[in-house]
């Protein structure tokens, strides 16, 4: 890195540590209704959703797979069994 690129990062390191107010990832989670209980319970239920979401998915595609292996399983069993 040059020296120049270095001075780069560093005035863009500090403006970013010198003004926060700049650097908020949501301007929603500030405004002024932020305190209220209707955004509390927006929030939970999007966390909740985000969080329970990809463990619901992953079940699920768990859940078909270990019920189609014993379908397989079945139908290999049963071919097994008839007289030829």
């Amino acid at each position: 890195m040059t020296r120049f690129h270095t001075r780069i990062a560093v005035f863009l390191l500090g403006v970013v540590a010198l003004a926060p107010a700049d650097a908020w990832a949501c301007a929603v989670c500030f405004s002024g209704v932020a305190g209220s209980e209707e955004t509390r319970i927006a929030f939970t239920v999007s966390t909740a959703g985000m969080t329970f979401l990809p463990l619901i998915l992953i079940g699920s595609v768990a859940w078909w797979i270990r019920r189609r292996v014993r379908e397989i399983a079945a139908a290999e069993m049963s071919s097994a069994r008839r007289p030829l």
